[in-house]
This record gives C-alpha cells, structure tokens and sequence, in this order.
C-alpha cells in the first residue's frame, strides 16, 4: 500500500453560532383549524440538552398538550412531552437536559404536535436543527458522502476522510448494492476523556468510541501520538497487523488510523441500514475490509495471517457461528484475531468467487439462509469447503465438518385404558 500526499486547500473552522433560533409566524391549518402559532424557539445547551418553545392558541379551547416529535438523519423519529410555563405562556421541552447522552453537532428535524380541550389537533411545519457545540471551535467538512466535525491538533483530517470517503462511493455501491439512505455523521475528539462531558458518568475509558446506528452517527477518540521508539517497537507486532504494511511516522499512522477507522464504522452504519447481521468475525471482518479498500490500511490483516500460518497456529473453525476473537488473545499473543480472520475470509471470497458482486450477492441470499447457507448457495460449495481452502492459503490446518445433530424425537406416550367400575347392585 503505498502512502498518500495530502494538499491542504483552505482550513474550515465552525465558529459558535447564534444561541437562540427564532421563529415568529402565524401557522394554521388550511380550512377552519382554530390553532394560531405566534412563535416557536430552539436553544442548544451542550452538553445538557436542548430548550425548545412553542406559543400557540386556539379558539376552540384552551391548548392542553403540546409535543415536539423530531427526526434524526437517519430517519429514527422521537419524542418529548412539553410543560406550559405560566410566566410566559410558552409550552417548552427541553430533550436530553437532565442527563446529556447527545454528542455534538447531531441535527435532525423537529415539529409540534398540539391538541385543545375540543380535541382539535395540529402539526407545525417542520424545522431544522443542529444541537450544536458553542463552548470552542470546530473543522468541519461537509461532502454527498459524510459530514464530519473534528477539534484538536489534525488539520489534515477532514480532507484526507473526504477524499477516502469519495472514493468508497463505488465499492460500496457495488458491494451493497447502493449506498446508505442517509449521510453519514462523524465527530471525532482529542484524545483524554473530554469526551465524557456529554455523558452523566462519563464513557467507557476503555472504549476508543463507538457507532448509533438508530441517529446515523459514529462518535470516535483520536488516538494519541505514540512516541518514535514505541512506534518502531510496535511496528512487526503480528506481522505488522497494527501499523500497516508500509512505512510510516507516527503522525502519518495517526491519520491513516482515523480515516481508516471512519470508513470501518461507517461500514457498521450499512450493517444496520441493510439490515445485515451475521458472527462477529463477519461483521467486524466486514467493516475492516471496506475500511482497507479505502487505501488508508492501518491494520495489515493479510500480513498477520500469513505469519500466524507460517508459525503453525490453529484456529477454531468458523462453522457454526461461534467464532469469535474479538478483545481476547490468540496464540499469537495478539487480540482481535476475528478481524482479521473476517477481513481475510470475505477478500479470500470475493478474490476467487466473483469480487464484489459475490459479496453483494451474499448479502441478497442471506434472509432465510443466514450467513454459511448464503455462502453455500452463492459460491456452489459447502461452506465447510470454502473454509479449509481458505485455511489453507494461510497455511492453517483444514477441519473436518461439525457433526450433523440427530433431531431428537419425542416418544409417543402409551396409552392406558382404564375400565370403566361395573355399579354395585346390592343383592
């Protein structure tokens, strides 16, 4: 893989934006609604939450709920009841206020739903809104394909993922079958834990982020810049399966990590558009291989099963679905052999059964089949088959199929007649 020269042509920079979005107007229905809207308001309060109004009347009664419903990008819609306050006589709700949970930057559309004592009801038009970050600034960077907001010390971040992210169109287009039915959203933090102001209790300190499928977006930490000794020392860690295989500084591995690492969740974000599911290696092995098709490889899959091969290791077969290695080590002392096994599995696939569009034709066969069915029907083999010629490429030992299970049979219970007793007749 060879490195990328990045042109750095302007710098986008989102400075804090109005605090309050107001909107005055007289809305009713068409015909003879008695709902009238003096105004509505919307108020960002990262990282506590959100403030929203709405003034309305009616001459039918008076109004005796109002509700904001909003939806987010990816089409998840919510709700928050409002409370009338009676100083100003605005119905307001106020949606993550109490305990955060919403990172930055998400938008969504928003409208209320009103009702009066008659049972009258009405719905605004809908309004945009972006809960967004006025306590510092921003990069931003906007494309058909994501929309990305990163603080910190990477400049070169947001053309670099652009870059990758455009020219993923194709893959993903060919490989899924079209691209997601929504854009994308990624914000990225600095490394530490600044990223816990927007969660009551923090995020997990162990986590390096992590991906909603139901709002649409990924949220990631950058990793921290590794010292020059400890990046030479890590560099042929399973057979270079951290640090790609091409060389690099340390800060050319930080954003070759974070573009890499974009694509991987934004491979997630397809899992759940196309309802796909499937064992861990699959899905996690999935998101690394459109990730590695991105150009910005910062995990050589292919480099550390050739090695775990050629030193003779073992792996559990993939029959059955239990094969996991996520977080625990594997007997070449390094985690996360199940990505690895699923990167290299589905490039071992579509290398020799079609491309892409196997892949793609996989996903189609697999509602009713599941994944080693889909696999079965669409390269012609057992799945069993497709794995040992698999092991085989990297040298790892073959395994014999899983032993068919014998259908249990329930016995048929006896039957037992019991004679009807003869009346006693007394004599």
């Amino acid at each position: 893989m060879t490195g990328r020269r990045l042109i750095v042509t302007g710098v986008l920079v989102v400075l804090a934006l109005t605090a309050i979005v107001t909107v005055r107007h007289a809305q009713a229905q068409a015909g003879s609604s008695p709902f009238t809207v003096e105004g509505t308001t919307f108020e960002s309060n990262y990282p506590r939450g959100m403030t929203f109004t709405i003034t309305a009347d009616s001459n039918a009664g008076d109004i005796t709920r109002a509700t904001l419903f909003y939806r987010f990008r990816s089409g998840l819609r919510e709700r928050e009841n409002a409370a009338l306050d009676p100083e100003t006589g605005a119905w307001v709700a106020r949606p993550y206020s109490l305990r955060g949970g919403l990172p930055p930057w998400v938008d969504f559309n928003y409208w209320w739903g009103l009702t009066d004592a008659a049972g009258n009801t009405f719905e605004t038009e809908p309004q945009y809104a972006v809960y967004e970050d006025k306590t510092r600034d921003w990069w931003h960077v906007d494309t058909p394909d994501l929309t990305l907001y990163w603080f910190g010390d990477m400049p070169d971040l947001g053309e670099a993922t652009a870059q990758a992210m455009a020219e993923m169109r194709p893959f993903f287009e060919e490989g899924w079958g079209r691209t997601l039915s929504y854009k994308p959203l990624a914000i990225l933090f600095p490394p530490g834990n600044i990223w816990d102001e927007y969660v009551e209790g923090g995020n997990n300190p162990n986590s390096a982020g992590f991906t909603s499928p139901s709002e649409g977006f990924t949220i990631q930490r950058i990793p921290s810049l590794r010292d020059p000794v400890v990046h030479e020392e890590r560099r042929d860690m399973c057979g270079g399966y951290w640090y790609g295989e091409r060389e690099n500084t340390p800060e050319e591995w930080r954003l070759q990590d974070m573009v890499h690492t974009v694509v991987h969740e934004i491979t997630h974000l397809y899992q759940s558009d196309f309802r796909e599911s499937g064992p861990i290696y699959w899905t996690e092995g999935q998101a690394d291989y459109f990730a590695a098709m991105s150009g910005w490889q910062n995990r050589y899959a292919e480099g550390r099963m050739r090695a775990y091969g050629a030193a003779g290791y073992d792996l559990s077969t993939l029959q059955g679905g239990t094969f996991a290695g996520g977080s625990t080590n594997a007997a070449d002392g390094c985690r996360a052999i199940g990505y690895a096994v699923g990167e290299t599995f589905i490039r071992f696939i579509t290398d020799n059964f079609g491309g892409l569009a196997t892949h793609r034709a996989i996903l189609e066969a697999m509602p009713g089949r599941g994944l080693e069915g889909a696999i079965e029907a669409v390269t012609g083999m057992p799945f069993v088959d497709v794995e040992n010629a698999y092991r085989a490429h990297y040298g790892i030992a073959t395994v014999e199929p899983l032993p068919t299970a014998t259908p249990f049979v329930i016995p048929t219970a006896p039957v037992f007649t019991f004679p009807t007793a003869v009346p006693s007749t007394g004599s």
